[in-house]
């Protein structure tokens, strides 16, 4: 059997060049891992940075802190703390301590990624920690993904953001036992988390109560649960492959799966691909259905996830998307540049023709005291050509999706719309043989 320094090169072996972040805790498990990334002859110190999140929980905390700075210091290794404030996390979110602790670790590690503090980032995470994590996803009811347990390397792409994030456990396939003896064999000093030894969090009770009697009656399963997981894994890639990236569509914000893929075998991958737009905690079976029966659902029905994500039902889809206040602000119009609540309308003066009405070919006269803003109720609208409607019906007709109604800018005067930017002019606008001031309205996308 390989040696855990032997394992760790072979998993490092094509990182040799790259800029490597360790999650440093204090414990046995982190410790074992700088200790191994030191000694595996493949990384350069200089090339290693130890990041320690203090979740300022327990009075040890910053002794903790304190052990891991002291090794750095010892080893020539780039030491980075940061302190977080768990318990506001849980306020602000609802989450457990547990989960609100790694929300806001992954949160520090991600960032370090971004700023190109480091290529990847390495996390001491071992096969009892993999088979715990399965059995959780099992008994909060995850599909096939869930029996994934965690990826190594995992890779997480936000699609529409060009971020893409890497999180590399050499420890994956270790058992506990190894990290034991690896510890004794080369004197490897560490701290100990007494809140371990509380069963209070989900992971502790399986840790503490279930996996031993499940050990106790079927010897290996832990590395049995890992195989699984392995082999989920490879099912999952497979299945992903399979699927048509013309069915999902990322705009302004929102992800659109189309009706034929939720009607498809493959309806929760999609789901599941799209909800990683908005967010890295698990998804349960429960969400992905709630979200496949919108296909069923006449158009507007609408159900509720985890993280503020809507998923409404539309003409040719499902759409998922995290709603915005509502901005009942209204400014003058101005030749030039103007920005309300971050999105950015241009009126230029400027020939096109009259009938480019998406380009919003208006008569600048006819806008003076006009201003900008969102749609609110009773405004009507007389489209370019057409009769005045209310401007709800206008939008029904032209199956605008209604999570985008209150985000389209609209220049007015009173509740009579005069532009809706990127959309249609209203006939009372329009450019005629007697214009002399001719202009475009347009959106910035």
């Amino acid at each position: 059997m390989a040696s855990i320094t032997e394992k760790t090169a072979r998993v490092l072996n094509t990182y040799k060049n790259k800029k490597l972040a360790i999650g440093v805790s204090g414990g046995r498990d982190s410790m074992c891992l700088l200790h191994a990334v030191l000694h595996c002859g493949v990384i350069d110190a200089s090339n290693i940075l130890a990041v320690h999140v203090n979740h300022c929980l327990r009075e040890q905390a910053d002794s903790d802190e304190r052990f891991v700075k002291s090794f750095c210091e010892k080893n020539g290794v780039k030491f980075e703390a940061y302190r977080v404030d768990v318990k506001k996390q849980c306020e602000r979110s609802g989450a457990s301590i547990e989960q609100a602790a790694r929300d806001l670790r992954y949160g520090v590690f991600y960032d370090i990624l971004k700023r190109g503090g480091a290529d990847v980032i390495l996390t001491a995470h071992h096969a009892l920690d993999n088979a715990e994590t399965i059995l959780m996803h099992m008994f909060r009811g995850a599909g096939l993904d869930g029996l994934c347990g965690m990826n190594n390397p995992q890779v997480k792409a936000e699609t529409g953001e060009s971020t893409h994030t890497k999180i590399l456990r050499p420890f994956i396939d270790v058992t506990p036992d190894e990290l034991d003896e690896y510890c004794k064999a080369n004197g490897i000093e560490y701290v100990v988390d007494q809140t371990n030894f509380i069963d209070d969090a989900d992971r502790n009770f399986l840790r503490l109560n279930v996996i031993p009697l499940i050990e106790q009656r079927y010897s290996g399963a832990v590395r049995s649960i890992n195989k699984l997981a392995s082999e989920c894994r490879q099912a999952c890639a497979f299945m992903d492959s399979a699927l048509d990236p013309k069915l999902i569509n990322y705009e302004d914000g929102a992800v659109v799966i189309k009706t034929e893929a939720l009607l498809s075998p493959l309806a929760a991958r999609y789901v599941r691909r799209a909800l990683l737009h908005f967010t890295r905690v698990d998804v349960t079976r429960e969400q992905t259905d709630r979200v496949i029966s919108l296909a069923h659902m006449r158009t507007g029905a609408t159900v509720e996830l985890t993280g503020y994500i809507l998923a409404v039902r539309e003409y040719d889809g499902v759409a998922l998307y995290v709603p915005r206040l509502f901005c009942d602000t209204e400014l003058p119009i101005k030749l030039g540049a103007n920005t309300l609540d971050g999105l950015a309308v241009d009126i230029e003066y400027g020939d096109v023709p009259p009938r480019e009405t998406k380009g919003g070919a208006v008569d600048f006269e006819k806008l003076d005291g006009a201003v900008l803003r969102f749609r609110r109720d009773g405004d009507v609208f007389k489209p370019f050509g057409g009769k005045t409607k209310k401007l709800k019906q206008y939008f029904i007709d032209n199956k605008i999706p209604k999570r985008m109604r209150d985000r389209i800018p609209l220049i007015c005067k009173g509740n009579e719309v005069l532009v809706i930017v990127g959309v249609q002019i209203s006939d009372d606008v329009k450019q005629t043989c007697d214009t002399t001031q001719k202009a475009v309205v347009r959106r910035r996308w």
